[in-house]
């Protein structure tokens, strides 16, 4: 009878094909690793794309539409020399930097000033220092670009992009450079209730 009975309750459970029995006091071995290191929704057996920007719409396998941003403006700037004053007819320049971050908003810049390989390293160390200093104010100055967003340094005569002792060497190692970094955070962000409009 208490088989007929077992067997009842085989046919009724859909069959009872299979003889394994499982031991619920041992516990049971991960094969996929089910969590989520960049908490974007998606577990880490199918992520593809580690460290998503926090917020933005991503497909299956984790990964946005958001783009690092990395650009390297060189602004041919005319100093005189010795001197760290910018001309009004080289802004146009400087804006062309400016534009480019009103476009990219999650974007920074790092102005880095060179100088040629003539006279005195503090001197030339303090000039171009001095120099991406002025290009940096005129971007939140005449700009409105966040200071938070900007800021300079100098390299002095360290990093020619050409090491000849010949006046055009010089001339292409007195330079400005605009290096721009950041994410583009325009892009499309996932709407949640926590979601609310900016209070103006």
């Amino acid at each position: 009878m208490k088989g007929l009975i077992s067997l009842g309750v085989c046919l009724l459970l859909a069959g009872c094909g299979s003889t394994t029995v499982l031991d619920l006091t041992k516990p049971t071995t991960q094969k996929s690793n089910l969590k989520d290191l960049d908490r974007d929704g998606v577990i880490e057996a199918r992520e593809r794309c580690a460290d998503t920007y926090t917020g933005a719409n991503i497909d299956n396998y984790g990964c946005s539409s958001i783009k690092p941003i990395s650009e390297n403006i060189n602004l041919d700037i005319k100093f005189a020399n010795a001197s760290s004053f910018i001309n009004s007819s080289d802004f146009h320049k400087i804006k062309q930097v400016a534009d480019f971050m009103g476009k990219f908003p999650g974007s920074k810049v790092v102005i880095e000033g060179h100088s040629s390989r003539q006279g005195k390293r503090q001197f030339n160390q303090e000039l171009s220092e001095k120099r991406a200093l002025a290009v940096a104010n005129v971007l939140t100055n005449r700009y409105g670009i966040s200071p938070a967003r900007v800021s300079s340094i100098g390299y002095g005569f360290d990093k020619p992009v050409n090491s000849a002792d010949t006046a055009e060497a010089h001339a292409q190692n007195r330079r400005i450079v605009a290096t721009l970094s950041g994410t583009d955070s325009a892009t499309a962000m996932k709407w949640t209730i926590y979601t609310v409009d900016e209070q103006e």
